[in-house]
């Protein structure tokens, strides 16, 4: 039986090794007609390789695009709900704007994959000496 994800719920995910306090949180679930279901998330308690930000290290993925299957794939067990935080609602304009445009989609891999893939994507835009 398929899980009922719904909007303010917190996840335990399949984490990353130090990451294990992470979670998942629902912020936003909207239906595409290219997509389906879209769920809108925060990726909490991480330490994401960023040389943009102090330290290197940031703590939170706050918007992501996933499908189902990510989540599917990913979520263990609903943990309570998610915090009440609103900086999701930046990169999901962003994101808005550029899915809209053609120029953006959803994750389907893993949670754990796609943070590694921020990770690449975020070391290839150059850093900081």
């Amino acid at each position: 039986m398929k899980p009922d994800y719904a909007v303010g719920q917190s996840w335990t995910y399949r984490t990353r090794p130090g990451e294990e306090a992470s979670r998942v949180a629902i912020r936003r679930i909207e239906r595409e007609p290219e997509d389906g279901d879209v769920f809108h998330v925060s990726i909490l308690g991480v330490k994401l390789r960023n040389h943009r930000v102090p330290g290197g290290l940031q703590p939170a993925m706050n918007h992501a695009a996933v499908s189902r299957g990510t989540l599917d794939a990913s979520l263990l067990a609903h943990d309570g709900d998610a915090d009440g935080d609103e900086s999701w609602k930046d990169g999901y304009a962003v994101w808005r704007q550029a899915y809209d445009n053609g120029d953006a989609g959803i994750f389907e891999i893993p949670i754990q994959e796609i943070l590694g893939y921020i990770e690449m994507v975020v070391a290839a835009s150059g850093e900081v000496r």
